[in-house]
């Protein structure tokens, strides 16, 4: 976290890419320890850019069953849940937190 917001913004949109190339990929990326934190964390960032990142990087990891309840676990239903609720985001951001929060359920 001590790297500048651009450069933390470029290696979450570079993951999220990652993870888009499937499950092998996820799960190189969730082997990381803290990843999932540090994503969250991300989660609620002033720049839009890495919102969508973070979300959509979730997204991609909790579509699959034996991630999706470590997603659940670090507190990104609960993250997300406040984001939508207080934030003006686009559409497409908006879109990318709700998959999320489908994708893991109602806790």
């Amino acid at each position: 976290m001590d790297n500048l917001p651009e450069d933390r913004e470029q290696a979450l949109r570079a993951l999220w890419r990652h993870s888009m190339n499937g499950k092998g990929n996820i799960d190189q990326i969730v082997s990381f320890p803290g990843i999932l934190t540090l994503i969250v964390s991300l989660l609620p960032s002033n720049r839009v850019e890495s919102s969508e990142a973070a979300a959509g990087l979730l997204r991609n990891i909790s579509l699959y069953d034996d991630h999706r309840n470590d997603v659940i676990q670090v507190g990104a239903v609960e993250e997300i849940i406040g984001i939508l609720t207080r934030r003006t985001l686009s559409h497409q951001v908006r879109k990318r937190f709700f998959v999320v929060k489908l994708t893991c359920g109602d806790i």
